[in-house]
């Protein structure tokens, strides 16, 4: 019971996530887990650049996108 009520949701959610991450590309609009909105410019295997602004540019780990926006 415990297993089917904890760890098999929460394992869903880390693989959803997971796939989020592994499909993010150039111009793909997302929102940080600190709130922060941008759009990706670059990404390496582990970081990815976002354009928040004209001339802004943050790098954050790819473990940090929250939510990838849709339009």
């Amino acid at each position: 019971v415990f297993y089917f009520l904890l760890i098999l949701p929460n394992k869903k959610k880390q693989k959803k996530h997971k796939e989020m991450i592994d499909s993010l590309k150039e111009g793909t609009e997302v929102v940080a887990s600190g709130g922060i909105k941008g759009t990706i410019i670059s990404t390496t295997e582990e970081y990815a650049d976002i354009r928040v602004d004209k001339g802004v540019k943050l790098t954050v780990r790819k473990a940090a996108i929250a939510t990838v926006l849709t339009k």
